[in-house]
């Protein structure tokens, strides 16, 4: 049809292999079918086998991810004509397999250009070193699976023992616990580069927050900068989670919300997460007001309002509504912010606090605060501190120094 643009190969391919939702005894679902919606056997058995052994329920939205990240296994499968079990004891499909995914160019492969007259658009498709390595470990994880079921005689992934360095015992906060000295590595993993997220300025975010307009939008972004709040536990906030009293908002798992968002945590692990006075003299107002026009047919607090559609007008808010209108902003601003941004500012500037009173940084109520179940985490991946902060650290010890040397000559 004149105007309808060609399709990309990869797209022609998203419509072979599909990620569908499915309803089971598990709860909700995703899977990978083919294009006759059938689904794909072993795939199927290993997500379900990941969902029931798991200690807390698996989100949907971690199983959809696992789904997207062994979509591209199935692809390449498909392209080279073999079957998951046929790689039994063949290291050398999955080092293919490697290379496959570091093509930019990969769903190219196998397509003839039979007129040469005709330009041919090869559409990029750039994976990063991180989700390369995401997929094969999905993919070694599958293989251990298929390896300790009987399904194949000899895992095709291969693994090396390495001795555990110095550095490796520092980030594990167990390592007095274990006594062996060698750990299994995944060859065919690459090592990444160590990349810092970024933080937001306080100038950049307080220009971004003076170009919202709705109150709604203004608490979303000053309650995840003052609260460090994942974007799915604040859309699954409920108004009985509000303790004025308190001062602060409850994070509690809840494994249907109608808009898709749950805490992370699981069952059993609400944690309660306090936040300026007025803030929540912001969120009280927006209560009475937006909330209450838009006829909320819901009890969360973050609701469609002001929406040009008037019937999606009290509909619990959704993360890709929550991304949307980060999307806009950012635009209008020039200032390109995220969620997870704020989340690691969040964490940033409480840590400088704890500097600048000149007080040792309480790591242990950060990471609780933030809910991270280690510590280790939030100090080497969520603290982005400055060098003048580290300066003033090191000012601080050496005044207690020499405090202390003082002290000691007049005794």
């Amino acid at each position: 049809m004149e105007g309808t643009k060609e399709r990309s190969p990869k797209e022609k391919w998203y419509e072979k292999i599909r990620i569908v939702k499915a309803q089971t005894d598990l709860g909700k679902m995703y899977y990978l079918v083919d294009d006759n919606y059938d689904f794909i056997p072993l795939i199927k058995e290993y997500l379900n086998m990941i969902q029931a052994r798991a200690e807390r329920e698996v989100s949907p939205n971690t199983v959809k991810t696992y789904c997207y990240l062994l979509w591209y296994f199935v692809v390449f499968l498909k392209i080279k004509g073999l079957k998951i079990l046929d790689l039994d004891g063949k290291p050398d499909v999955l080092a293919q397999f490697k290379l496959w995914l570091k093509n930019p160019y990969r769903f190219y492969e196998n397509i003839k250009v039979l007129n040469y007259d005709i330009e041919f658009d090869y559409v990029e498709d750039s994976l990063k070193a991180t989700t390369i390595n995401a997929i094969i470990s999905r993919v070694s994880s599958l293989y251990l699976w298929l390896k300790a079921s009987n399904r194949i005689k000899e895992n095709p992934v291969v693994y090396r023992s390495v001795m555990v360095t110095q550095s490796m015992r520092d980030k594990d906060m167990l390592a007095h616990t274990r006594h062996n000295r060698m750990i299994q590595v995944n060859t065919l993993k690459s090592k990444v580069p160590k990349v810092v997220p970024k933080t937001v300025e306080q100038k950049d975010f307080k220009k971004f927050l003076d170009s919202v307009n709705l109150l709604r939008d203004k608490i979303i972004l000053l309650c995840l900068k003052e609260g460090g709040f994942r974007s799915n536990e604040l859309l699954g906030i409920h108004l009985e989670d509000i303790d004025f009293a308190e001062q602060g908002l409850w994070v509690r798992f809840r494994a249907d919300n109608s808009n898709g968002s749950r805490a992370k945590a699981g069952y059993g692990r609400d944690r309660f997460v306090h936040l300026p006075a007025d803030l929540m003299s912001l969120i009280d107002r927006y209560i009475s007001s937006e909330w209450l026009e838009s006829n909320a047919d819901n009890d969360f607090l973050f609701v469609v309002v002001n929406s040009n559609t008037p019937s999606n007008n009290g509909k619990a808010m959704t993360k890709s509504t929550l991304d949307s209108m980060f999307k806009y902003y950012s635009k209008k601003t020039g200032i390109k912010i995220t969620p997870h941004m704020l989340r690691h500012t969040h964490v940033t500037e409480f840590a400088r606090e704890y500097i600048s009173k000149g007080k040792q940084i309480n790591w242990e109520y950060i990471s609780k605060r933030i809910g991270h179940a280690n510590v280790t985490t939030t100090m080497e991946i969520y603290a982005h501190l400055k060098p003048e902060d580290y300066k003033k650290e090191y000012q601080r010890m050496q005044s207690y120094k020499e405090s202390k040397r003082l002290g000691n000559k007049l005794k």
